[in-house]
């Protein structure tokens, strides 16, 4: 079964060229920008004489982006639940929020990143619940494009170990690398701590499609081994959480 997978993916590949070309030309970070803003967090300073000292200057992370809406291309490319999946190298998370009482009401919206700085799971909390509120119930949903990794389940472990009145569900359209022993037991710790992991159903993209993807209405054409692609899944984590 994993040779047909292979052959499947090899040929996936090319069918994604287009969509990478499209991703990179409409999505692609500013470098200048980014130099720009990380400048002030140590590339010059004075030494204690008041002389004016170069330190040697880092290249800046790749900053967490927040949206209302993901490009198409880019959701076709990072959500589709392929077993090998090369070239995608991010993680797009996409959030509801429900505050019970709270004034917000229903938050939605969606994180990226480039897994060279914070993982999107670990920005989530400091960048879209600011203002936590332990009288408040709050009932949190993602759809990410991949399971979080070994260090981002314990800290999410952490936090819903210390937020109890917090309760969180992932559904992951892919299992990241979870044939490592680690990464089994990051997403048993989440599974412990009371968050409900699941696996993306077909009907679940095109959910997320209606819900968090600039589509234009336009629906979602599902990929041909998306159902087979997700029962795969779905034994895995089964097997991993019994």
């Amino acid at each position: 079964k994993k040779k047909k997978k292979k052959r499947k993916e090899t040929t996936e590949k090319s069918k994604d060229v287009k969509d990478v070309k499209k991703e990179a030309e409409q999505g692609a970070p500013a470098v200048g920008k980014g130099a720009e803003e990380g400048a002030p967090n140590g590339a010059a300073a004075t030494d204690q004489n008041g002389e004016f000292q170069v330190e040697a200057m880092e290249l800046p992370p790749f900053e967490i982006i927040q949206g209302d809406r993901i490009d198409p291309f880019a959701f076709k490319f990072q959500f589709k639940n392929v077993e090998y999946s090369s070239g995608r190298n991010k993680t797009y998370l996409c959030y509801l929020v429900d505050c019970g009482m709270s004034d917000d009401g229903l938050l939605r919206g969606y994180l990226e990143d480039e897994h060279s700085g914070s993982h999107a799971e670990e920005a989530f909390f400091p960048q879209c619940l600011p203002h936590y509120d332990p009288a408040l119930k709050y009932t949190i949903t993602w759809y990410v494009s991949s399971s979080p990794c070994s260090a981002c389940a314990a800290k999410i472990a952490e936090v819903l170990k210390a937020r109890t009145n917090m309760k969180l569900s992932i559904f992951s359209a892919r299992l990241f690398e979870w044939e490592e022993p680690e990464i089994q037991d990051g997403l048993k710790a989440l599974h412990a701590a009371g968050c409900k992991l699941r696996v993306m159903k077909p009907l679940d993209f095109s959910y997320a499609w209606e819900t968090f993807v600039e589509n234009e209405d336009q629906p979602l054409n599902l990929w041909e081994d998306c159902k087979e692609n997700y029962e795969y899944y779905h034994e895995k984590l089964a097997d991993i959480l019994q």
